[in-house]
């Protein structure tokens, strides 16, 4: 008997042994039953498992254990034997159990009540008391998604839970965002008020503004109480009584120095491809440094376009186009232009800004002098000669998601102002050109890591260069030229690092390098008497260091106590610059504020007025050295707002006291040319009352200043300030209906202070500083908006728009100065009195395509 078993195994196995076979394609269910003849095998499968397997296998004498692990790769179905003579043929368990314990990852403490959720389905369950969960089992595929309010959102694949029965899930606490807003609309739709104290703009959701077709980005802050612009233009901002040059402006993280076009009067920055504005008048985060007043921070989008989308308008200036194309869904890709045509076809536009910017220089010769208040008598403007003026601008930027929490952004921009004067009487012929660019490069890289570090890398570049050069020849030969030129070039680096401490408290270190060059030069053929007429480059190496201390108690109020402390090579001085920012709620519709802040300015502009030729543009940036001291700003403030049922009203009260101010970087050209050092005291309340009601908004603007300079070699007796607008007023309305925004503004204000002076010996004696006052200043600024669709779809969007700026016409002077000139028929010296005049009536329309 058991020779005879003997030789039945034997022959089993040598039929085994002999088992030769190859499949090209063939199926499954085929092979398994060719299979189970050659090795006396049973498998047990139903139809619906081996359905539709397609395999391609070789046998060759191969061991069959050898031939079920082979299958099981190739179709991914399990082969199990359960004795030597059967197999078992099932597709593999697609399902995990999902199940788990949610805790606080800084406290340890179980969250109740999270939210989880199955991502193919959107169903899910809630969290226990003890922040246990439990979904049954799900795909392998499926994707986890555990949300709870105050923690960042956790995203988990089921398959991670094969691993673990049941595991312990931390979630992270999620820090208050510095971009939270505290109240929507606080003037109108798009302008809102941040809950670290700061205002921003949000471009694509800002509605239109009085005076404005389209928007223009310095323009509509002057909205803001506590921001004008004296002189009319959008470059021209002053905050809380600062000049234009002391305060901050950055394009996306690249400091700017020339911020307008047409010498002003337009913003050089493209609203298209603007996502949002953060504005501090006060209580400025210590990451911001170098400048003595307000903070401008413009940042274009920084998120990857979901779909390739753009737009092109024209307008009474110039015309633009931009393009956001989404290159992958990691990278993107947003590029922008303008160019105006004022150089081929001049438009009432155009003409009402020019005759503003070109008054009292060479270009527009006759108007404006006259005595103060004798606005019957003015001369009408002649051209006498021929004017070639453009501008255009351009920015690139690149967004890369590189990872989960992590984004790279590089920037660039470029704007350049071109004007060209030419007098040509076939024998002389005089030239002005002139032209401004600023041109910069950003490269940023933000991310979280471990979900409480935030980390932020930044570099940038910046170059200012405005050149200006006049020349008179006869019969081709030189005789007399001049120069006026002025460089900026600056590089820098920020490094910071964010520690959430909990979801109250974070704190925040950075250290931040520039590397600051300026040079300037103003030069004649003939005598040029200026003690301050010619430098050479002048280099400041800046290395910074500031930390924040940030509490954010859970009713959205916040205390920030930074300090921030520089060394300036170009004085080899340390500086130290404390800052405190507090916001707290009384109730849930009051809230108290209160800031405080020493900062300093390393560099500041001076005005140049020896230049009796094209007085454009002619101030300058210097570095502070022995003569120009570092300014130095004490600034305090406090205030209430309230807000409840769409009323908004706010109150703030500030102070603020400027040491180091010179002279020639006031602009007291009705004084005298020699340098002397002062400082000025600036009290101020910014008052602003809004309401909604439905699509109707009205807001009403006061601000009152009193700006006081102390110049002891000027005059013993402190005086009123160069922009001393003691009292601001300003009422704004909107109104939506269907396709239509229209917005109706007044504005008035007192007028500013200036110098009275007498010609006395062919010489100029002047009166007491600024002891006199121009007229009031008021406009009436209306405009309107249509919007409408150009595809059934709604993918191709158009409007028009159309303002109008000083809708009466009313113009008054808002500066006056003074020259000696030769009379041509009698060859005396005569005073002239140079009548800066307001904006005349300034009509513009705007058509716009999107798509």
């Amino acid at each position: 008997m058991k020779k005879t078993l003997l030789l039945f195994f034997f022959c089993v196995y040598s039929l085994q042994a002999q088992v030769t076979k190859d499949y090209k394609e063939a199926p499954l269910q085929d092979v398994l039953k060719e299979i189970s003849e050659s090795y006396g095998l049973i498998f047990s499968f139903s139809n619906e498992t081996v359905k539709n397997k397609i395999i391609t296998l070789a046998i060759n004498n191969t061991p069959i254990d050898e031939i079920l692990t082979t299958l099981k790769v190739l179709t991914n179905l399990n082969f199990k034997k359960i004795s030597d003579r059967q197999v078992i043929v099932s597709a593999p368990n697609n399902k995990v159990e999902v199940c788990g314990y949610l805790f606080d990852e800084t406290t340890n403490e179980p969250l109740s009540y999270a939210s989880i959720i199955i991502e193919s389905s959107k169903t899910g369950t809630i969290a226990n008391d003890d922040g246990f969960f439990q979904l049954g089992n799900i795909d392998l595929d499926d994707t986890i998604s555990i949300q709870y309010v105050g923690y960042k959102n956790k995203t988990m694949n089921a398959s991670s839970f094969k691993a673990s029965s049941c595991p312990r899930i931390p979630l992270f606490a999620e820090s208050t965002s510095l971009e939270e807003v505290l109240i929507v609309e606080y003037i109108t739709k798009g302008i809102d008020k941040k809950i670290d104290g700061s205002l921003g703009i949000l471009n694509e959701e800002l509605g239109i503004l009085p005076g404005q077709s389209e928007p223009d980005i310095l323009q509509s802050i002057q909205l803001i109480p506590g921001i004008n612009s004296p002189d009319e233009s959008a470059s021209g901002i002053q905050i809380r009584g600062g000049s234009s040059d002391q305060n901050l402006i950055l394009w996306d993280d690249i400091k700017m120095y020339n911020t307008g076009h047409l010498f002003g009067m337009i913003s050089a920055f493209n609203p298209n491809v603007v996502k949002n504005v953060k504005i501090f008048k006060g209580g400025a985060d210590p990451k911001y440094g170098d400048r003595v007043s307000g903070v401008i921070d413009i940042s274009s989008d920084q998120n990857v376009p979901e779909k390739f989308n753009g737009g092109a308008g024209i307008n009474g200036t110039h015309a633009d186009a931009f393009m956001k194309i989404p290159v992958s869904n990691r990278i993107g890709l947003i590029v922008s232009g303008r160019r105006s045509y004022t150089d081929f076809l001049e438009t009432p536009t155009y003409t009402a800004l020019s005759e503003k910017v070109f008054q009292n220089t060479k270009i527009v010769q006759g108007a404006n002098q006259v005595s103060p208040g004798d606005e019957e008598d003015e001369e009408d403007e002649e051209d006498i000669g021929e004017n070639d003026f453009f501008f255009y601008d351009a920015t690139a930027k690149l967004i890369i998601n590189a990872g989960k929490n992590d984004k790279i952004m590089v920037s660039s921009l470029y704007t350049n102002n071109d004007l060209k004067f030419e007098i040509n009487d076939d024998e002389d012929l005089i030239t002005d050109d002139l032209e401004i660019t600023n041109e910069g490069a950003s490269f940023s890289w933000v991310g979280t890591n471990k979900g409480r570090f935030h980390h932020s890398l930044k570099a940038y570049f910046s170059k200012f260069d405005s050149d200006y050069q006049f020349s008179e020849q006869q019969e081709q030969i030189i005789e007399e030229q001049s120069i006026r030129k002025n460089t900026v070039e600056d590089i820098g680096l920020d490094l910071n690092i964010t520690y959430d401490l909990n979801t109250k408290n974070s704190l925040t270190l950075g250290y931040q390098f520039s590397d600051n060059e300026v040079f300037y030069v103003v030069t004649r053929e003939s005598e040029f008497e200026n003690p301050i007429n010619e430098s050479d480059r002048v280099q400041n190496k800046a290395n910074s260091m500031y930390a924040n201390y940030k509490f954010s108690p859970e009713n959205k109020g916040f205390i920030n106590l930074g300090v921030r402390t520089s060394h300036y090579s170009v004085l080899d001085k340390f500086y130290i610059e404390p800052r405190v920012n507090i916001e707290y709620p009384i109730t849930d519709f009051l809230r108290i504020k209160a800031t405080g802040e020493l900062r300093y300015q390393p560099i500041s502009q001076l005005v140049e007025f020896e230049d009796t030729q094209l007085r454009l543009e002619n101030n300058l940036w210097i570095h502070a050295n022995d003569e120009v001291p570092v300014l130095e700003s004490t600034q305090f403030s406090g205030g209430f707002l309230f807000s409840k049922n769409d009323w908004n009203f706010e109150i703030d009260g500030y102070y603020k006291n400027i040491d180091g101010l010179t002279s020639v970087t006031n602009g007291f050209n009705t004084i005298n040319n020699d340098l002397s050092v002062g400082k000025s005291a600036i009290f101020g309340v910014d008052v602003l009352l809004k309401k909604k009601i439905k699509n109707y908004r009205i807001w009403l603007g006061y601000t009152f200043n009193d700006i006081e300079f102390t110049f002891p070699e000027i005059q013993e007796a402190s005086f009123p300030g160069n922009n001393d607008i003691t009292h601001n007023f300003r009422i704004s309305n909107t109104f939506e209906i269907n396709n239509w925004e229209l917005s109706a503004g007044w504005l008035w204000r007192s007028g500013a202070p200036f110098t009275d002076a007498d010609l006395v010996n062919e010489e100029i004696e002047f009166g007491a500083a600024n002891a006199e006052r121009l007229k009031e200043y008021h406009r009436l600024d209306i405009s309107a908006i249509y919007r409408f669709n150009l595809s059934k779809t709604g993918n191709w969007k158009g409007q028009f728009g159309a303002s109008i700026r000083n809708v009466y016409n009313r113009q008054i002077p808002i500066s006056i100065s003074y020259r000696l000139d030769d009379n041509p028929s009698t060859g005396e010296i005569e005073l002239d009195q140079l009548r800066q005049e307001s904006l005349g009536i300034t009509p513009n329309l705007v058509f716009r395509v999107s798509f």
